[in-house]
């Protein structure tokens, strides 16, 4: 999750809790320039801060993204997964899912597809049980096969 937040005549922040527990808290300047932090777990001064341009951020970026080169691990986890996807749908007020569980809808079954989250409001539904009714304005995150999602839009939007 990335928390952000605007800093009023600076520019804006953004925050990541890293896989150890480090803080990774970027600010973008309205200059362009970039700060970023590294903050150890529990600390509140930084391990490590480095200025980036507007340029330097974004060939970090683009490093980052894998523009440039691409893990042996991903290519392999691509070439295994073909056309899997990760999308969303917002469940609109008149869906035909509201009001209903994934299992009475039968989501996997007649789509092809998982619901690895629901979204409601400012809170996520990890992992939702098959009773988990569906109310309107849920953000449904669902992984599958890219070929499958117009049956899971069918089945949850009507």
């Amino acid at each position: 999750m990335i928390n952000e937040q605007d800093l009023p005549g600076i520019g804006r922040r953004y925050e990541i809790v890293a896989a150890r527990g480090q803080r990774v808290v970027l600010i973008i300047h309205h200059s362009g320039r970039r700060d970023l932090y590294i903050m150890e777990r529990h600390k509140e001064d930084p391990a490590c801060v480095v200025e980036l341009s507007d340029d330097q951020a974004r060939r970090i970026g683009a490093i980052l993204s894998g523009v440039f080169f691409k893990p042996a691990v991903v290519e392999e986890i691509e070439q295994i997964m073909g056309e899997f996807i990760v999308d969303w749908i917002t469940v609109d007020e008149d869906a035909p899912a509201v009001g209903r569980s994934l299992a009475d809808l039968e989501v996997r079954r007649r789509s092809g597809m998982s619901v690895i989250a629901i979204v409601r409001g400012k809170h996520a539904i990890t992992a939702p049980d098959p009773d988990e009714t569906l109310q309107a304005g849920d953000r449904l995150v669902a992984v599958g096969l890219q070929q499958d999602l117009p049956r899971l839009i069918e089945l949850v939007m009507g």
